[in-house]
C-alpha cells in the first residue's frame, strides 16, 4: 500500500531521513575526532618508537598513566625497593636511563621575538631535528631542505607570510638572543593548522641553552628503542615518564595501573542521544500524520481486504509493514547522506591539522542502533492508524459514509494522569539531584535524577497527547467568537483530531527541545558569570612579574624589571596608561610547615590582612589541612575563592600599596570620597567587608597560616570598604606612607593598563614581542570578563526553532489540507470567498501552532525547574531556574503568527476544482 502513494511515502521516508542524517553526520564528525591508536601512534611520535620526558626527581613511588605520559604522580602503594636504593637527589639526564650507544633525538620549545612585516611578535620555536626522517608523520618537510648548520632554520608555511619572505630570506630574531639565520626550507607539524607561525632550528640556536642543561623542558625521542610496560615501570621512579608506541598499540588491561586518564564521550553520547531521541520522538509524529491521512484516504481499500475475510491482525501487519518498509528506507537514506554530509562538513572545517580528523571514522555500533531506532520510529508511526484501521465499520467505509470521531472521558483522563505522574517523577528527579550533592557528590544518584528529569516531561507530553483533543475543543468554544472562519477552521480542527493532534504534538515537541536547551543554556550562562575569577578590572591588561625558574632550584622568582615592563606596555597600547603596582608579599607554598625536626622557628614571617573568622570556613581558618566535607551544612563553607587564606598564590598578593591612582587601577573605577578620606588619615580600605571588623583592619605578621597562633606582630589600621563591581583578587589598599608607617615590606609586582577594548593582533603581538625581549617568562593578560555565549546561542535556537516548526507546521498542516479537501470543495461549492478561506487557513495555524507552542513552553520548563531544586551549603541553587523569558515570548507569540499568516496566504490561492463528485468521496 506505500507504492499507491508514492508522493506521501517520499514523505515518510524523508521525515525519517532527516533526524538520521542529522545524528549519522554528529556521530561521523564526533568519531572521527578521536583518533585510532594507530593514528595516535603516528601524530605523537611519527616513526620513532618512545618519547621520554624528565619530569622529577627520582622518587620510588613516582608512576603514570600508560596511554598520557602527562598524567602522572606517586602511588600509595609501596615504591621499589631497587629504585629506593638508587634514588638521585636531582632530576637525572634523560641520556643516562639507556645504554650508552643509545640514540636520542631531543625536542624542545621556547618563546623567541621576531621581526615580522608589521613589527616585533612573539611566537613559539622548535629545537632539536623535527626534519629527522625518524619523526616522518609529526614532523614533514614540505619544501626546502633541512639546516645543517647554526645559522639556517626551517618555518612553517603561515611564517613565511607573516614575516613577508621567502625561502633563501633572513630572519630577525631579537630575543631570546639577538641574531639572524637563513629560512632554507619550510615543515608541517601535524597538531598545528595551516595558520600556526613556527620556527625550527637545531639544538640551541634560538636561546643557546643545549637540551642536557635543562631536561625538564626536553621531550627525548628513541628512533630505534622500543620501551614496554614493565620497562616503563623501571624508568618512573628515576623521574621519568614515558609514551611508548608498543604500549599504545597494546595497553596493559584496564585496572592494573593507578593512574587512567581514559577520555570519556559520555557526555557528549548523552547529549546525542538525548537529541536523537527527541527528533525521532516528532518524526514519529509527523510520519504518524502521513500515516493517519493515508490510512483515511486508503478506508475503502481496507474496507475492502476487510469484507473478502482479513481480519483485524492482517490489517494492522499491512499498514504497520508499510511503516518498516520506509523506516528502513529513510534509515538507509538518512545515513548515506549523513556520511556524506560528515565527510563534506570535515573537509570544509578541516584546518590543516591531522589532529583535528586523525581520520574517517564509523561507529559502527551507533550506526546501527540508529538505523534500527528509526525502522522502529517508523513502525511507531505506523502503529496507531493501523490499530485504528483494524476497528473500521466496513459497510460505512464500502458506502462511503465518514463521522467523527467518538468523544470519550476515558483518554483525557489518562492524559491528565500521565502528566501529573510525569510532573511527579521529573520532581523527584530534582528532588533526587539535590541528595546527590549533599552532604558527597555521588555520581550514580546524579545520573539516576537526571534519568528521571529526562523521563519526566516525556511522559507529560505523553498525557499532552491524550489530552489534546480536549483542549483543542475547548479551543474552538473561544475561537467562536472570532468570526466564521475562525469558528469553521476550530471547528474543524477539534471535529478531526486525528489530523490535527499529531500535528499540535509535532510543534509541541519541536518546541520542547527548543524549551529544554534555552533554559539549560540560560542557566549555564548564568553560573559561569557567577563563577568566573576576574584577574583584573575588566578591559585591562595586566603583567605579573612573578616568573618561574625552568631549572635547580625551580619555583618562582619576582622579576625587578618593572619600569621597562611598563615601557613596553605603553608602546602598545599608546592610548592608555601603565601603571606599577606594588604589594606585600604573600607566604610561598608550603609556608608554615614544618621541618624534619619538627620546628618552624626560622620561618619567615609574611603580613596578611586577618579576616573576620566568622565569615568563612572554620576549617579554612584554622588548619592547612582544611577539607570542607567537615562541616557540609555550614553556610561559609566552602569559603570564596577570593576569601580563601588557603589560596596563597604569590601571584595575588592580598597588601597592596601605592598612591590613589594605582588604587584606581585596582578598582577599575574612581576612588569614592570616603575612601580617599580614609586613605588621607593613614587609614586602609578594603574592597571585601570580611576584612573590615569594628572599624578597623587588623594586618598580622605570622609565620604559619593558622589564626589559632599569635602573630609575630600586629597592627590595626582605620578602615572601610569599596567593593568593586566584580570580584577582585586585591584584598586591601593603603598608601605608600601608610605602609612606611606601620612597617611593612612591599616591593612592585603588577603592571596594569586600563586599555578600555580587546587588543588587536597587531597590539598584542607588539606587547608580547616587547615583554619576551625583557624576560622570556613575562606574558601579557587581557581581562575580557566570562564569555557571554548564552545570549547569541538562545537566538540562535530560536531562528532554529522557527525553522523547525515552519518546516513541521507546513507538512502537519498540509497534511491537514490534504485529509480536509472535501471540506474545502463544500466549502468552495457553498460559495465561500478568499477572505473566509484565508480566515480559515489562518486560525487553523493559529489553534494548531499557538497551543503547541504553549504546551511545548511550559513543558520545555520542567527540566530546568526540577534541576533548580539542586542547593548549595548556603540554601542557593546550584542550577538557578533562569529561562530566556523573551525568547520563549516570541516562540509563544511570533512563531504562530508567522505560520498563520504563511497559512493563510497559502489557503487564500488555493481553489479546489472539481467536475465530479469524486471531490466530495
Amino acid at each position: 500500500m506505500a507504492g499507491q502513494s508514492p508522493g506521501r511515502s517520499a514523505l515518510i521516508a524523508l521525515l525519517v531521513a532527516i533526524p538520521v542524517l542529522g545524528m549519522v553526520g554528529i556521530t561521523t564528525v564526533t568519531a572521527s575526532n578521536v583518533a585510532t591508536p594507530a593514528e595516535r601512534v603516528e601524530l605523537e611520535l611519527g616513526s620513532t618508537e618512545a618519547r621520554v620526558q624528565i619530569v622529577a626527581a627520582p622518587h620510588p613511588k613516582l608512576t603514570q598513566d600508560p596511554l598520557n605520559q602527562g598524567n602522572w604522580g606517586y602511588s600509595d602503594e609501596a615504591g621499589r625497593v631497587d629504585a629506593v636504593q638508587s634514588i638521585e637527589p636531582m632530576p637525572v639526564a634523560a641520556a643516562s636511563l639507556f645504554a650508552d650507544g643509545t640514540r636520542l633525538l631531543s625536542i624542545r620549545s621556547t618563546p623567541v621575538v621576531v621581526e615580522t612585516k608589521d613589527g616585533l611578535a612573539s611566537f613559539p620555536a622548535v629545537q632539536g631535528q623535527p626534519w629527522d626522517p625518524a619523526f616522518a608523520g609529526k614532523y614533514d618537510v614540505t619544501a626546502g631542505s633541512a639546516p645543517t648548520s647554526d645559522d639556517e632554520i626551517m618555518v612553517t608555511a603561515a611564517a613565511l607570510d607573516r614575516l613577508g619572505a621567502q625561502i633563501g630570506s633572513t630572519a630577525a630574531f631579537t630575543a631570546p638572543q639577538a641574531r639572524s639565520f637563513t629560512i632554507v626550507g619550510t615543515i608541517q607539524s601535524a597538531t598545528l593548522d595551516d595558520s600556526a607561525v613556527g620556527f625550527y632550528g637545531l639544538p640551541g640556536v634560538f636561546d643557546g641553552v643545549l637540551p642536557d642543561d635543562t631536561d625538564l623542558m626536553t621531550e627525548w625521542y628513541l628512533p630505534d628503542t622500543p620501551l614496554t610496560w614493565s620497562q616503563i615501570g623501571d624508568l618512573n621512579p628515576r623521574g621519568a615518564t614515558v609514551l611508548s608506541r608498543t604500549v599504545l598499540l597494546d595497553p596493559p588491561p584496564v585496572g592494573s595501573y593507578t593512574f587512567d586518564g581514559g577520555f570519556s564521550r559520555s557526555t557528549t553520547n548523552l547529549f546525542v542521544a538525548l537529541l536523537g531521541g527527541f527528533a525521532l520522538f516528532e518524526v514519529a509524529l509527523l510520519a504518524g500524520a502521513a500515516f493517519t491521512v493515508g490510512a483515511r484516504t486508503q478506508q475503502r481499500t481496507l474496507a475492502t481486504l476487510a469484507s473478502v475475510g482479513g481480519d483485524k491482525r492482517m490489517l494492522f501487519r499491512v499498514m504497520s509493514f508499510g511503516g518498516v518498509i520506509l523506516g528502513a528506507v529513510g534509515a538507509a537514506l538518512g545515513s548515506v547522506l549523513g556520511l556524506a554530509g560528515a565527510w563534506i562538513f570535515m573537509q570544509i572545517s578541516a584546518n590543516g591539522s591531522a589532529a583535528r580528523y586523525p581520520g574517517f571514522h564509523l561507529d559502527v555500533v551507533s550506526l546501527s542502533v540508529i538505523a534500527a531506532f528509526a525502522v522502529l520510529a517508523g513502525w511507531c508511526a505506523a502503529a496507531v492508524p493501523a490499530r485504528a484501521a483494524g476497528r473500521i465499520d466496513v459497510l460505512a467505509e464500502l458506502r462511503g459514509a465518514q463521522r467523527p470521531p467518538r468523544v470519550t472521558r476515558r483518554r483525557p483522563v489518562a492524559g491528565i494522569v500521565l502528566l501529573a505522574i510525569g510532573a511527579v517523577i521529573a520532581l523527584t528527579g530534582g528532588v533526587v539531584e539535590l541528595a546527590a550533592y549533599a552532604p558527597v557528590y555521588q555520581v550514580g544518584l546524579a545520573n539516576f535524577g537526571i534519568a528521571l528529569i529526562v523521563a519526566g516531561p516525556v511522559i507529560m507530553q505523553i498525557g499532552a497527547v491524550f489530552v489534546a483533543p480536549l483542549i483543542l475543543r475547548w479551543a474552538a468554544r473561544v475561537a467562536s467568537r472570532f468570526g466564521p472562519g475562525a469558528r469553521l477552521a476550530a471547528r474543524d480542527v477539534a471535529r478531526n483530531p486525528g489530523r490535527s493532534v499529531p500535528a499540535l504534538a509535532a510543534i509541541m515537541s519541536c518546541v520542547f527541545v527548543a524549551t529544554v536547551a534555552m533554559s539549560l543554556i540560560s542557566t549555564m550562562q548564568l553560573n559561569s558569570t557567577k563563577g568566573y575569577t576576574y584577574g583584573a578590572p575588566l578591559d585591562t591588561a595586566s603583567v605579573s612579574l612573578t616568573t618561574s625558574l625552568n631549572e635547580p632550584p625551580y619555583g618562582q622568582v619576582l622579576q625587578t624589571t618593572g619600569p621597562e615592563v611598563v615601557a613596553a606596555v605603553d608602546s602598545s597600547f599608546p592610548s592608555a596608561r601603565a601603571r606599577l603596582l606594588s604589594s606585600a608579599e604573600d607566604p610561598p607554598t608550603g609556608f608554615g610547615e614544618a621541618d624534619t625536626d619538627g620546628t618552624t622557628a626560622d620561618a619567615p614571617t609574611f603580613a596578611l590582612p586577618r579576616i573576620d573568622a566568622d565569615t568563612v570556613c572554620p576549617s579554612d581558618v584554622t588548619r592547612m589541612d582544611a577539607d570542607h566535607e567537615d562541616t557540609p551544612t555550614d553556610i561559609r563553607c566552602p569559603t570564596p575563592h577570593y576569601l580563601d587564606t588557603m589560596m596563597n598564590s604569590s601571584m595575588n598578593d592580598h597588601i597592596w600599596v601605592g598612591d590613589l591612582a594605582d588604587f584606581a587601577a585596582i578598582l577599575g573605577e574612581p576612588v569614592s570620597e570616603k575612601s580617599q578620606k580614609m586613605l588621607a588619615v593613614g587609614g586602609a580600605v578594603a574592597t571585601y567587608p570580611q576584612y573590615v571588623v569594628n572599624g578597623e583592619i587588623r594586618i598580622d605578621w605570622i609565620t604559619e597560616l593558622n589564626s589559632v597562633l599569635e602573630p609575630a606582630r600586629s597592627v590595626s589600621l582605620a578602615g572601610s570598604v569599596q567593593e568593586p563591581e566584580h570580584p577582585l583578587p586585591y584584598a586591601v589598599f593603603m598608601l605608600t606612607s601608610t605602609a612606611d608607617n606601620a612597617g611593612l615590606d612591599y616591593r612592585p609586582s603588577v603592571v596594569v593598563s586600563s586599555i578600555g577594548k580587546d587588543p588587536t593582533q597587531a597590539e598584542y603581538d607588539h606587547a608580547q614581542g616587547a615583554l619576551a625581549a625583557i624576560s622570556p617568562g613575562i606574558y601579557l593578560q587581557t581581562e575580557t570578563g566570562p564569555q557571554t555565549y548564552g545570549a547569541s546561542w538562545t537566538w540562535a535556537l530560536l531562528g532554529l526553532t522557527a525553522i523547525i516548526a515552519l518546516v513541521t507546521a507546513s507538512i502537519t498542516i498540509g497534511l491537514a489540507r490534504a485529509d480536509g479537501h472535501r471540506d474545502n470543495a463544500v466549502l468552495t461549492s457553498l460559495g465561500a470567498s478568499p477572505r473566509v478561506r484565508r480566515a480559515f487557513g489562518f486560525w487553523q495555524a493559529v489553534v494548531i501552532v499557538g497551543l503547541g507552542s504553549v504546551i511545548g513552553v511550559l513543558l520545555g520548563r520542567v527540566p530546568s525547574l526540577a534541576l533548580s531544586l539542586t542547593r548549595d551549603t548556603a540554601g542557593l541553587s546550584l542550577l538557578p531556574f533562569t529561562p530566556p523569558w523573551l525568547q520563549l515570548a516570541l516562540i509563544v507569540v511570533a512563531l504562530p503568527a508567522v505560520v498563520a499568516v504563511g497559512g493563510a496566504l497559502a489557503a487564500g490561492g488555493n481553489r479546489t476544482r472539481f467536475s465530479n463528485r469524486a471531490a466530495f468521496d
